[in-house]
């Protein structure tokens, strides 16, 4: 495996002037770094609390965090989809976890008399707890994604997958979709749920002429159980693209990531795709 530094952005773009007769120009990569926050367990001792299941709560909220905040991997050169070393993936660098006992904590309402509240969170007082965002090689990790309706890769609540459109077709062609290859996943709800989801392209590249681009940006797709459209989003080359939180009623349900054909042709095909089942990363579940 092989880590490195995440670059969401060049800054710091210095151009020297010399005497009006030269201009030389250097760059600097940012770390990108994100907060995180297990869920709140409770506890006699600190002793008792579940600290495995907890930073493995906070790892997976770290890593859509970083899906959500534009995260990728930074070519310094035009994508080549022949790169000996493979693709490379955005995974969150283990921080140096924040953890908390809270003693009879006053916002905590979930716990006994007799216990305290045990979870793990990034501080705001202390940059060192926050997650890095950085490449990871793709290695053996399974691509997801359907070639359509019928066969649809099934998600659960809280997925993070990552997929790849190089191998397919356009399914879900226009008017409804775009005119470049997709792929489809599918979720079920029990019952009425909030739902959020989203999808990033995986690499973006960086220029010394035209500076930090994403070369493609996928379509993202809501679609009922008889296939109609619920929601749509489609940026293009600014960031991810994202459905808003929303309370869908007990169902089967799909989501199709799409592509411009113009644009996918740009990339490496890759992108992260992101479902939360009541969650909260992209917003209040209970607007006032």
């Amino acid at each position: 495996m092989r880590r490195g530094t995440t670059f969401i952005g060049y800054l710091g773009l210095l151009c020297i002037l010399n005497m009006g007769i030269g201009c030389a120009t250097t760059s600097t990569p940012v770390v990108h770094t994100v907060p995180y926050q297990s869920d709140v367990a409770c506890a006699v001792e600190s002793t008792d609390c579940p600290w495995s299941r907890l930073e493995q709560q906070a790892k997976d909220s770290a890593l859509i965090n970083c899906l959500l905040s534009g995260a990728t991997v930074l070519q310094t050169e035009p994508l080549r989809k022949d790169r000996a070393d493979g693709p490379s993936i955005i995974v969150p660098i283990p921080p140096k976890y924040g953890y908390e006992f809270l003693i009879k904590p006053e916002d905590v309402e979930l716990c006994g008399e007799q216990e305290s509240a045990c979870l793990i969170a990034s501080r705001t007082d202390l940059k060192l707890t926050w997650a890095g965002c950085g490449p990871e090689s793709l290695g053996e990790e399974k691509l997801r994604g359907g070639e359509n309706r019928a066969n649809a890769h099934q998600l659960t609540e809280r997925s993070v997958v990552t997929g790849s459109l190089m191998v397919s077709t356009n399914t879900f062609q226009a008017p409804a979709g775009l005119d470049g290859p997709d792929q489809f996943y599918t979720f079920t709800l029990e019952k009425e749920t909030y739902v959020e989801t989203a999808v990033g392209a995986n690499s973006s590249e960086w220029s010394a002429t035209k500076g930090h681009r994403a070369p493609w940006q996928p379509g993202l797709f809501l679609l009922a159980n008889d296939g109609q459209t619920i929601q749509t989003s489609h940026l293009w080359r600014a960031g991810i693209s994202y459905v808003l939180p929303l309370k869908l009623p007990a169902g089967t349900y799909y989501l199709v990531v799409d592509s411009s054909q113009r644009e996918f042709s740009r990339g490496d095909g890759l992108y992260r795709l992101y479902l939360g089942l009541n969650n909260n990363h992209l917003g209040s579940l209970h607007p006032q």
